[in-house]
């Protein structure tokens, strides 16, 4: 039996040093970029795609992020401010998610506070609070970039899916996900500069599982 498919690789194309958010001082980091090539027995032959998904990595604690971290100051956002503004685009991304089908059902209300429980370590939101979210974005019609823009260069590859996963499960509460829910889910992976093979890979793996 012949065995061949596909895998990403990284290849470093430069160096240098940044400020590490997740390791709070100056470090190394490799700039990288990402390619699909043609495996044949698990053996890459030849690339099959273009160069993408540049990004930074630390080489102390491997976390990646967008180019844009090596801009990042120390002095600038705080921890808690940080947390604080990951937390309002998560909520912000999901309640896009809610209003997308120009639908709003009490159980997907009720996903998002779930999921939003679950991915803030117990924090609450409420319910009236998430229905003012849900108002105040309807009247501001603003995109998904302008939640993404501020945090995207401190946000790692953990926190990129975690978006991503956290949008399908909203989108996916009503027991389907229909085309305009799946393209705002894609723009968004590629706002946070996913490659396909990633967010395909993420999407097959919450397809395979229940909610």
């Amino acid at each position: 039996m012949i065995v061949f498919g596909t895998k990403g690789r990284s290849f470093k194309i430069d160096s240098g040093q940044f400020y590490c958010p997740n390791c709070k001082t100056k470090k190394n980091f490799d700039k990288k970029n990402t390619q699909n090539w043609f495996t044949l027995y698990w053996i890459p032959i030849f690339p099959t795609g273009s160069k993408e998904n540049e990004h930074i990595e630390c080489e102390t604690c491997s976390n990646t992020y967008h180019i844009d971290v090596i801009d990042y100051q120390p002095n600038g956002l705080s921890d808690e401010e940080m947390l604080s503004e990951y937390e309002s685009a998560l909520q912000n991304v999901m309640s896009l998610m809610i209003i997308a089908d120009n639908k709003i059902e009490a159980e997907e209300i009720k996903i998002v506070r779930d999921i939003y429980n679950k991915l803030t370590n117990n924090k609450k939101i409420s319910e009236n609070k998430l229905n003012k979210i849900i108002e105040k974005l309807k009247q501001e019609n603003l995109s998904v970039d302008d939640y993404l823009k501020k945090i995207k260069p401190y946000l790692n590859a953990v926190h990129r899916e975690s978006i991503i996963k956290a949008m399908y499960y909203v989108a996916s509460s009503d027991g389907h996900l229909d085309d305009k829910e799946a393209k705002l889910l894609m723009h968004t992976a590629q706002v946070l500069e996913m490659t396909s093979s990633h967010i395909k890979g993420v999407l097959a793996d919450l397809e395979s599982k229940p909610n």
